[in-house]
């Protein structure tokens, strides 16, 4: 378009310029939709109608631009008393970055007083930067997206309009940050450090959603977890810990959703050579904040009924067999877990053998299930039950004396298991031990409905084998028994 006097309403073609001639309203709303700053102040260049409108966008984005570039804007805007903006967002391209560089830009964000902040550092490349995140008064949302970013907090009480906080690779000291923000709601942050790195401390009068993952299932092992919130309705924590020593505290009597998982680097606890690698407790089917209605069968497949949380474990073979009785110590360590209710109870089994990555042992695995299923919560709760055996191609026997038999008298145990109506096994080997267990969950399970097993080819290739399982079956005519091939 023409910038002379007498073409300011006519467009570059000679006709009127219909754009230029509305209200401003409109023409910043336009400006809003571009959703980059810089692109918003070229259109200064369009006609005098546009010079310096977007001096008066309420929202500011910056995407790509640099720092300095950044900073001079801001200065530039809080040296003409433009008032507080809705939103400021800034996107920083692929440069190094120095943390008083960072510090600077975001005590000159202050000055505009933001509703919500969004900055975000993650391709700065430098790891390690300490930033001193100002008091922002008016700030009601913050999102802080960093790369080993250490945050260093402004007094307490000082974020008292903040109701929504984010943050992402940063490592900061939770407790102070709760202080900080009396007011606050919604807490999410992933991949944080903590600076208090053992222990996991919420006690919040007013938050009502967190979601805490830690930075790395290997590192900052946590030792204890205390959550205070009377107001909390979703909780979502991912972290580490080392061992038995863990301890859980929640007191939150309105909680109604809850996502758990637990990293067990270093196998400490167990039953015989089996060992817990990782739990969690969970409702899994969840898409877009909504939780799908699952049907019962699919794909000949069970799955757990709607609203059904599924507590699961990952069990693996421990090298070592010189390990103590440590059933107490495992019970006692997965009893720490049951923080909500839950009807499905998934075991996921790999007893590989160590330094031969495709070789795993044929340990026998009733007895630990057994173990486990004689907790009174797990007995008494349990609908539905998934045992899922990893196994790789090449098998090999146990070794002599091996105690994943033990004790020999599982095979004629009587647990009763009075809710398990479904149960499903995947790799069925055909083993002695694993149609003992079939007989075994059969006899306790009073109210069973429906009983998968998925085996190889192999198995299914096996008059004998199938022959044994279908007669399993028909012992017990009233329950929904079907055989399936993997």
């Amino acid at each position: 378009m023409a910038t002379s006097g007498a073409d300011e309403e006519q467009g570059g073609g000679g006709g009127a310029d219909l754009i230029s001639a509305l209200p401003e309203d409109l023409l910043l709303h336009v400006l809003v939709r571009l959703r980059c700053v810089a692109t918003a102040a070229r259109t200064s260049l369009l006609s005098r109608r546009w010079r310096g409108l977007w001096t008066r966008l309420p929202d500011l984005v910056f995407r790509g631009v640099t720092v300095r570039s950044i900073q001079a804007v801001l200065n530039s805007l809080q040296a003409m008393g433009v008032p507080g903006v809705s939103l400021l967002e800034i996107r920083f391209p692929g440069q190094g970055l120095e943390a008083a560089a960072v510090s600077s830009l975001l005590h000159a964000a202050v000055g505009l007083s933001p509703a919500e902040l969004h900055v975000d550092l993650q391709r700065t490349l430098l790891e390690g930067l300490h930033v001193d995140l100002p008091l922002f008064h008016r700030a009601v949302s913050i999102d802080l997206l960093g790369q080993h970013l250490c945050l260093s907090l402004p007094q307490a009480g000082g974020f008292r309009a903040l109701q929504k906080l984010s943050l992402f690779g940063c490592s900061f000291d939770l407790a102070a940050l709760l202080l900080c923000c009396p007011c606050l709601r919604v807490l999410r942050a992933a991949r944080a450090s903590l600076d208090d790195c053992d222990n996991i401390t919420i006690h919040s009068p007013s938050l009502q959603e967190l979601a805490v993952h830690t930075n790395s299932r290997f590192t900052d092992y946590i030792n204890s977890i205390d959550v205070d919130a009377p107001m909390l309705k979703q909780l979502t924590l991912s972290f580490s810990t080392a061992g038995h020593k863990f301890s859980v505290s929640i007191v939150a009597p309105i909680l109604e959703n809850v996502s758990w998982g637990c990293f067990y680097p270093i196998v400490t606890v167990g039953f015989g050579p089996w060992g817990l690698s990782r739990i969690m407790l969970c409702v899994p089917e969840r898409h877009h904040g909504r939780q799908r209605v699952i049907t019962e069968e699919e794909d000949g497949c069970l799955r757990q009924l709607s609203n059904a949380y599924v507590m699961t474990l990952i069990i693996s073979s421990r090298t070592l067999f010189e390990f103590p009785d440590e059933g107490y110590n495992l019970m006692h360590t997965i009893e720490k877990h049951f923080v909500t209710d839950f009807s499905v109870l998934e075991l996921y089994f790999r007893s590989w053998l160590p330094r031969y990555t495709a070789t795993s042992l044929k340990h026998v695995f009733g007895a630990f299930v057994l173990h486990l299923l004689g907790v009174c919560r797990i007995r008494n709760a349990i609908q539905r039950l998934k045992i899922v055996l990893h196994r790789l191609p090449v098998k090999e026997e146990c070794p002599v004396n091996c105690p994943c038999d033990e004790p020999k008298n599982w095979r004629s145990e009587n647990i009763s298991l009075i809710n398990l109506e479904q149960v499903e096994i995947h790799g069925f080997d055909g083993d002695d031990h694993e149609f003992d267990f079939l007989k075994v969950i059969f006899r306790c399970a009073p109210v069973l409905k429906r009983m998968v097993v998925w085996v190889s080819a192999e198995v299914a290739a096996s008059n004998d084998r199938c022959t044994e399982i279908h007669d399993i079956f028909k012992a017990y005519p009233f329950v929904d028994c079907r055989l399936m091939e993997h």
